[in-house]
């Protein structure tokens, strides 16, 4: 009976497919079995690699070049054709970090954080409450030496701080005031140019009037990070089926669930599959600097000329697949046959996300590729009216917290869906 089910669902997937003697097109062989104590030896793995560079993965820092390396070999021993792709950027570096307002000593990543791309200075003064922070008349009332305080949202932090710079704040407080976190989440200013300090910090004494202490020793500069691109050697015609998700972490903790599950989930679709898919090659992606904006992804993208980006007849993106409180879902905005495929292959039902911009998949859909994902969350409410993660782009984003049978779930969709899609596209 199981392979009876397993005939009639590729039947419906490959249609009226069929080879030139009227015969249906065969059935492609099923991806190897996938084990959680596989995808848990890449979880620890990038752990250790984190452990070992100050607790991150970032772009540009030891562990991030690790992580490219242990990438790189374990799809060379899977027989896969690797490649790396040199991708540049704006760098940061944060030396020391302090803040105290109304005389409370404020403790890094607890209770604030400094932004990327933040300039560097000291100052002292009055917090000076404001909207959003999305408005220039909103800064017309500052004094020489406030500290503007802005809440989050609305826009991004780099319009916030252009217009506080501008109006001449001697600094940028921006509000952080979700209940449910552990600790201040990374964020960055996406390039240097801001010459004011440019800090997250919790709402819990952050007043209009209080005095504040704000202290950033920071440099800017240029680094290189790399994109690992692996594909199978063997495959038929010139179409090609590829799928990916971001290898860097946050600069403030060691990303395994955002993304190491999304790399675990991509080297275990690797050695399923094989060097030999069931028709069109497969490519895998593994982006750098997806967390300063999609930089590895986007570079890529825009390297392809027109043609090479027809032969990509499809892309699907894993990033954060093995959320502690998951709730697995699938892009509803994206191309909606490929989410017929990845709901088929994830044998039980997919919740919907908007995707939108959020990751390595917007490149393509801009450039006209079909586009989908599966995702399991990150501050969203999840079971229990709990965050999906908690330690979303926190040093607590650790390899305790990966919830293992959601991620081995949505490894094996992941290989059974580019298998079928390799099938599909000859």
């Amino acid at each position: 009976m199981r392979l009876l089910s397993l005939l009639l669902v590729v039947a419906l997937l490959v249609g009226c497919d069929s080879g030139g003697d009227g015969k249906p097109a065969p059935e492609p062989a099923p991806p190897r079995a996938i084990t959680q104590a596989e995808l848990g030896e890449h979880l620890s793995a990038l752990q250790e690699i984190a452990n070992g560079s100050d607790g991150t993965r970032a772009a540009g820092t030891p562990g991030d070049r690790a992580s490219v390396d242990y990438v790189a070999k374990r799809l060379r021993e899977a027989g896969w054709t690797v490649r790396l792709q040199l991708v540049r950027f704006p760098y940061f570096n944060l030396r020391r970090a302090s803040m105290s307002i109304a005389g409370r000593s404020l403790r890094e990543a607890r209770d604030f954080q400094v932004l990327s791309y933040s300039g560097a200075g000291r100052t002292n003064g009055r917090l000076r409450r404001l909207n959003t922070g999305c408005e220039a008349d909103e800064y017309s009332g500052l004094a020489a030496g406030d500290v503007a305080l802005v809440s989050r949202g609305v826009c991004f932090f780099r319009e916030k701080a252009f217009l506080a710079q501008r109006a001449g704040a001697s600094a940028l407080v921006v509000i952080d005031d979700s209940p449910t976190r552990r600790g201040v989440p990374s964020g960055t200013l996406a390039a240097p140019g801001i010459r004011i300090p440019v800090v997250l910090a919790s709402d819990t004494l952050a007043r209009d009037g209080a005095p504040v202490r704000v202290d950033v020793d920071a440099t800017s500069g240029r680094r290189a990070t790399h994109n690992v691109i692996a594909e199978t050697p063997g495959g038929v015609g010139d179409r090609v089926v590829m799928a990916g998700g971001h290898l860097d972490s946050v600069r403030g903790g060691p990303g395994i669930n955002d993304n190491g599950s999304g790399a675990a989930t991509l080297i275990e679709a690797a050695e399923a599959i094989g060097p030999k898919p069931p028709g069109a090659r497969v490519r895998l992606a593994f982006w750098g600097a997806e967390e300063l904006g999609l930089l590895g992804s986007r570079h890529y993208v825009r390297s392809l000329d027109r043609d090479e980006r027809r032969r990509i007849s499809a892309y699907v993106n894993f990033d954060m697949v093995g959320s502690p409180n998951a709730v697995p879902e699938f892009y509803a905005d994206g191309d909606a046959e490929l989410g017929r495929v990845l709901r088929r292959a994830a044998g039980r039902p997919l919740g919907t996300v908007e995707a939108g911009g959020s990751s390595d998949h917007a490149p393509f859909a801009t450039a006209g590729v079909p586009v989908s994902g599966l995702y399991t969350g990150a501050e969203e409410p999840g079971p229990g009216g709990r965050p999906r993660d908690a330690c979303y782009h926190l040093a607590c984003d650790t390899v305790e917290r990966v919830n293992r049978p959601v991620l081995l779930r949505m490894a094996r969709a992941a290989a059974e869906t580019l298998s079928r899609l390799s099938a599909r596209h000859k």
